[in-house]
């Protein structure tokens, strides 16, 4: 007994749970459109056919009089949706203005003769008098499949598809949807007042494969390329699951349709290129075959492929760079002289030169005739200057009752200066060389802490004339472009890949190894290649590659589909709206690298200051031997001259000591 009430009560729970999850939508239809042929069956089987991503369910009320309407009204306001086909406008006023206290229903109306809008109601108008018996069933059946799947199937979306894709400025307007259908513009659409037809076949294919999308099975053709196209890997490396911005658009597109898809991969693994016998390998061949409805990744849109595959709108635009070894240091054997430029160590070089001849000058014609004092000495101007270039100038004032004198001391030598002139040049020159000496100072240290990075190349233009070789990927657009170039920098790496200069490689770790033994330089599209960084970094734990500063060869990629594909209308409308919504920004965040195709930056916390090696200092030992060989053959020309020089009478001879 107590096993069959919980056997009642889970089913009671399942039941409950079925009637919670699942969309009702109410059909309100009078007796008298089976009798005029305006096919009630046919929109209750759309409504029937039509699944959201959750069960759906429908119910046919049929109004015979005043009494059942006034019964139905009060049922249908449980439902999710509610439909009205009927041929009386009583019917139809008397549903909207019941409704019109309850603005959350949606509610569509069919109308097959012309009626008045009740004032204030929010009902949503088909007007299917407008077109024959066969277009009406088309393209009604195709607007009344749009507002089922943004009025009804978009409440179970989760919180981001419905902010991203249905919270965008493009609203639905179904009965703008019915027109577009009837290829009519604005004005024939409001002057048609009977039934019109029209010959349109790519409209009513698009239609009815709106129609008839719901729980159809694709084949998508695919390769990995992230970020793109990511396979989802177990253990043993058996694919278990598919991402990526590709497929973040086809699960949005399958999260409205209810379609389910499989992957089959090309036999050669190439995206497809063209053959000599005019046909095509890799993925475009699998879709030219009719062995895939989509071709699902970074397509680029090239004449080429045009000419064989239709394509959807672009979804993304894309640069191709160039993979290279990372950027090795600058030298440090003259990292003395790299605070400053050139101009700036000449113009020191001539005030070092010129300001101590000034001086000297100044100072011999300020001396004061008969004066018993010693002449001064050019040399110690020139002590003067570079000593306070290179700090070791210091100011001394001696105060005395009667007098007041500046005294520069150099290296331990006190200078006297003579006359107001002489000590205001001196202040200036001390002044400006403490912003000398601080700027050279601040700068060297940040050249020896944070050693210049130098790219091996930049761009292109400079690979040919580098000592690198360079590799492109099998199949690709960009073999195409070099292989078939006449002229510029692409005829050159195209005439390379056909020598030992360059190589066409079948899969791109073939040209990332390449890169990595340091003698090839890989071409390829840029988001694939700052994955390809970022991933090295990661598993690595070191920089071992890099991507050149300029970009070139900007592409829109899309999905190759099969020509007049009824596919494409629905694949462009989805794209459109995911581009207007912004999901595809926030799709780049979540698969794209945060680095940016550059090896993250070590943070001054983790990696604390930074002991300088010998190599970093090597520029100031050069100096320092330099100057070393340099006052050994002083000494050594000194000791020549004195040791041979004759003495003065009565004076023994002296040696430097």
């Amino acid at each position: 007994m107590q096993m069959c009430k919980i056997v009642l009560i889970g089913m009671a729970v399942i039941c409950l749970a079925t009637e919670i999850f699942s969309q009702r939508i109410a059909l309100i239809c009078d007796d008298e459109m089976d009798s005029l042929r305006l096919g009630r069956q046919t929109w209750a089987s759309i409504i029937d056919d039509f699944t959201c991503p959750t069960s759906t369910s429908f119910t046919v009320f049929q109004i015979s009089n005043d009494t059942e309407m006034l019964v139905i009204l009060e049922k249908v306001r449980k439902f999710d949706g509610v439909v009205v086909a009927a041929t009386k406008c009583q019917i139809y006023d008397s549903v909207e203005s019941s409704m019109k206290n309850s603005p959350i229903i949606p509610l569509l109306s069919l109308h097959f003769s012309p009626c008045p809008a009740v004032a204030g109601s929010h009902t949503e108008r088909l007007d299917l008098y407008r077109l024959n018996d066969t277009n009406r069933d088309t393209c009604g059946s195709f607007a009344l499949s749009v507002w089922l799947e943004h009025r009804i199937c978009s409440s179970f979306m989760d919180n981001d598809t419905i902010r991203l894709l249905l919270g965008n400025n493009v609203t639905l307007d179904v009965s703008r949807e019915l027109q577009d259908c009837s290829g009519l513009n604005e004005l024939q659409w409001r002057l048609h007042r009977q039934p019109v037809a029209f010959q349109d076949k790519f409209t009513s294919e698009s239609a009815e494969w709106h129609r008839q999308v719901n729980g159809k099975h694709l084949k998508l053709t695919s390769l990995e390329r992230p970020p793109f196209v990511v396979f989802e890997r177990d253990f043993n490396g058996v694919i278990t699951g598919h991402k990526g911005y590709c497929y973040e658009i086809i699960h949005a597109v399958q999260k409205f349709y209810n379609f389910t898809y499989e992957v089959v991969f090309p036999a050669d693994k190439t995206f497809g290129k063209e053959l000599s016998n005019g046909s095509w390998d890799g993925m475009i061949g699998d879709i030219l075959e009719q062995n895939a409805d989509i071709g699902l990744g970074p397509f680029s849109v090239t004449h080429s492929r045009y000419k064989v595959v239709d394509f959807s709108v672009g979804f993304h635009e894309e640069a191709t760079t160039i993979l290279i070894p990372p950027p090795a240091e600058e030298s440090r054997l003259l990292a003395c002289t790299k605070p400053f430029r050139s101009e700036v160590w000449i113009a020191l070089i001539l005030f070092v030169i010129v300001l101590p001849a000034i001086l000297w000058t100044y100072l011999k014609l300020l001396q004061i005739p008969n004066q018993e004092t010693s002449s001064p000495a050019l040399a110690n101007q020139f002590f003067f200057v570079l000593g306070v270039l290179i700090g070791q100038c210091n100011l001394d004032f001696n105060i005395e009752p009667s007098l007041f004198s500046c005294l520069f001391v150099i290296a331990g030598q006190r200078l006297v200066s003579t006359g107001f002139w002489y000590r205001f040049l001196g202040a200036v020159w001390c002044l400006s060389a403490v912003v000398f000496a601080s700027a050279y100072v601040g700068i060297l240290v940040s050249f020896l802490r944070f050693p210049k990075l130098t790219p091996i190349i930049n761009k292109l233009e400079d690979l040919p004339e580098s000592q690198l070789k360079w590799s492109v990927l099998r199949g690709t657009a960009l073999e195409s472009l070099f292989t078939e170039a006449t002229t510029g920098v692409y005829k050159t790496i195209g005439d390379g890949l056909l020598t030992t200069r360059g190589k066409v490689v079948d899969t791109g770790l073939d040209g990332i190894y390449g890169v990595i033994n340091g003698s090839y330089a890989y071409i390829e599209e840029k988001s694939y290649l700052e994955s390809v960084v970022a991933e090295d970094y990661k598993r690595e734990g070191t920089c071992r590659l890099s991507l050149t500063y300029e970009d070139f060869f900007k592409v829109n990629l899309a999905f190759p589909l099969p020509k007049a594909s009824p596919l494409k209308p629905l694949m462009d409308k989805k794209i459109m709206q995911i581009v207007e919504a912004g999901l595809g920004n926030y799709w780049k965040k979540k698969y794209w690298p945060q680095s940016g195709g550059k090896c993250p930056d070590i943070t001054q916390s983790n990696a604390g200051p930074k002991s300088l090696r010998l190599s970093d200092l090597q520029g100031a030992f050069l100096i320092l031997a330099m100057g070393f060989v340099s006052s050994s053959f002083i000494f050594l020309a000194e000791r020549y001259f004195n040791y041979f020089r004759p003495c003065p009478p009565n004076r023994p001879v002296s040696y430097i000591r």
